[in-house]
């Protein structure tokens, strides 16, 4: 399985075959040409050398041959940007995640499904940005409560529906009359949730108290760092996002990873013991001083180079001395802030600038951009970027999701054999067999959509990395807010959310 498309010419290593060391990347290695762009002179590289099928740390894996972008995980199935997980599935954005599916942006967690948001929580379905949870149901920014159904804002409560505070014997009673083992019972409970949550007010942006001097939404535990998204353990950064592994300093313009990470710049997917990295992607781990570098692996002072393990002073993958290494970088960057890289567009990219567009290995309405900031067509185009009207083939059904029985308890294994209908999409898909006893231990019953409908239906839930001028709704003050002016939400500034709330 590759992430790479059979339309795109290059060439593919299985994971093990690139991970190993018959080879070093060195084989490719190019002379510098003086009369040509050097970013040209590194997409020819780009196009000769092999690419990893997926881009996991796949020597700190095991038994999760299918999902990418993941490290140090065990027995996980399709779960992508993954750290330190057990028994995962189908989930997205994630640290320390076990035994649990269906889920979007979860850290230190167990036992969850269909949530986002959230850390530390034990058995939280269908809820979001709730931490410190014990068997949540449906809830929205709740902290610290345990048997809670439908609940908003509450904070250390228990045994309360729709914020309405029952005993113990009547909560019980209540439970077992909702049936939340029925796929109907959840479904309407799901619309009832979903239409108080919107009743009640939202916090200007959604972050923990542990922050100093920070903006951004979903950042958490950071300091001194301004406009991150989906941010943890930054300090002195601007401008990040997608950071979701402790710790990330002195950075700007960085997306994805973290783990011990310092002044990288302008870079995507690089970390895990990375410092000074610049205009890179996918580099990882043990890296120093990389510049215009790819698929880089344990490398120092590496300057153009492309799918290179174990290798230092490097320039278009060809190994040079200290003093020729030195020597011959400078005399690069002085050529490209005078002989830039020209795009198909006309557009000029000097020294000081991210890779063009126009050399992603991607489409960009096939990649996880497209989820945060989308584009149609004619726009994507016009910028430079890739696109693809290729759809994956599907597999004729076998059933509808329609005949699904309402409960885990009706349905036996022969459903692992069936091809089923998405309600949704009306593509083809199946239920593995980790998945399945993950819910009959929950007591879930099976999902009538794909699992790209679902993850779909999760971002849709998720904020996104704008951020939108607005008066709060109590005080009037001015906010700083991911809720744009005419969703109709109501939103409290943080010294009102905190005074109500807290």
């Amino acid at each position: 399985m590759s992430m790479y498309s059979p339309k795109d010419k290059i060439k593919v290593y299985c994971s093990p075959c690139w991970w190993g060391d018959s080879w070093d990347g060195t084989e490719y290695a190019m002379d510098y040409d003086p009369t040509r762009p050097f970013l040209e002179q590194i997409k020819e590289l780009a196009e000769k050398t092999p690419y990893a099928a997926l881009e996991s740390l796949y020597t700190s894996l095991k038994n999760s041959d299918y999902s990418n972008a993941l490290a140090w995980s065990k027995n996980c199935y399709q779960i992508f940007w993954a750290d330190y997980c057990e028994n995962v599935y189908y989930s997205s954005i994630l640290n320390g995640l076990k035994f649990s599916s269906d889920c979007l942006r979860g850290w230190e967690s167990e036992l969850c499904y269909g949530s986002i948001g959230f850390i530390k929580n034990y058995r939280t379905f269908f809820s979001d940005q709730s931490d410190s949870c014990v068997d949540v149901w449906f809830s929205r920014n709740c902290y610290g409560c345990t048997n809670c159904i439908g609940c908003v804002n509450l904070r250390n409560a228990s045994h309360c529906i729709f914020n309405i505070k029952y005993s113990k014997e009547e909560y019980a009673k209540k439970l077992k009359e909702m049936r939340l083992d029925s796929w109907e019972s959840l479904q309407k409970l799901e619309r009832q949730a979903h239409e108080f949550w919107f009743t009640k007010p939202y916090r200007e942006y959604n972050g923990n108290s542990l922050n100093l001097n920070v903006t951004g939404e979903h950042t958490y535990s950071s300091k001194r760092s301004k406009e991150g998204y989906i941010v943890n353990y930054a300090e002195n950064c601007k401008w990040c996002q997608l950071i979701t592994v402790a710790s990330t300093k002195d950075s700007m313009d960085y997306s994805g990873w973290g783990n011990n990470a310092t002044l990288i710049y302008e870079s995507v997917q690089v970390g895990e013991n990375a410092n000074n990295i610049q205009f890179s992607l996918y580099c990882t781990p043990d890296i120093f001083n990389l510049r215009y570098c790819g698929w880089n692996t344990a490398g120092k002072n590496n300057f153009g180079c492309m799918n290179l393990k174990r290798k230092s002073y490097c320039i278009l993958n060809k190994q040079y001395t200290k003093e020729e290494y030195e020597q011959l970088k400078e005399k690069i960057i002085e050529d490209m802030k005078k002989n830039p890289y020209i795009d198909k567009l006309g557009k000029k990219f000097f020294f000081g600038e991210f890779f063009p567009p126009e050399m992603s290995r991607f489409p960009y309405n096939k990649s996880n951009a497209m989820r945060f900031f989308p584009k149609t067509k004619e726009e994507a185009l016009k910028q430079g970027h890739g696109w693809s009207d290729e759809e994956n083939p599907s597999p004729p059904a076998t059933m509808l999701a329609f005949a699904l029985p309402d409960t885990i308890k009706e349905t036996d294994e022969s459903i692992l054999n069936e091809i089923i209908e998405c309600t949704s999409c009306k593509r083809s898909y199946r239920i593995v067999k980790g998945e399945f006893d993950l819910l009959r231990k929950l007591s879930l019953p099976v999902p009538r959509e794909c699992p790209k409908c679902r993850e779909n239906n999760r971002f849709a839930r998720m904020t996104k990395p704008g951020l939108y001028h607005r008066n709060c709704a109590k005080c009037g003050n001015p906010i700083y807010t991911p809720y744009p002016p005419e969703d109709g939400r109501i939103i409290y500034c943080v010294k009102d959310y905190q005074a109500e709330f807290l």
